[in-house]
């Protein structure tokens, strides 16, 4: 009986665990911090860019300066920024699309 609790117990981690995996590699930055210039981290903390806009409505999937090789794209290149932002992102700059 014992072996069956530890099985579970294994297989209930290994579950969590690619759960867990899957949903930071799907929340993950368009772009490593680590590899932009520092010209464009320059950029995006001047226009206190982030990741999560505070409005949903202001997102940069809805601004004229994202441009999605595909509809539905979740990361883009960013005219003003100069590098692929989220698509649920957001910056100063945010411009609506006509």
């Amino acid at each position: 009986m014992a072996s069956c609790d530890r099985r579970r117990f294994i297989t209930y981690g290994l579950r969590a665990s690619a759960l867990i995996l899957a949903s930071a590699s799907a929340r993950a930055a368009c772009v490593d911090p680590d590899e932009m210039s520092g010209s464009v981290q320059s950029m995006r903390e001047s226009l206190e860019y982030t990741d999560s806009a505070p409005d949903a409505s202001q997102a940069c999937r809805d601004c004229a300066y994202f441009k999605p090789v595909k509809t539905g794209d979740s990361c883009a290149p960013c005219e003003v920024l100069t590098s692929p932002v989220s698509a649920s992102g957001h910056c100063v700059s945010w411009t609506k699309r006509s």
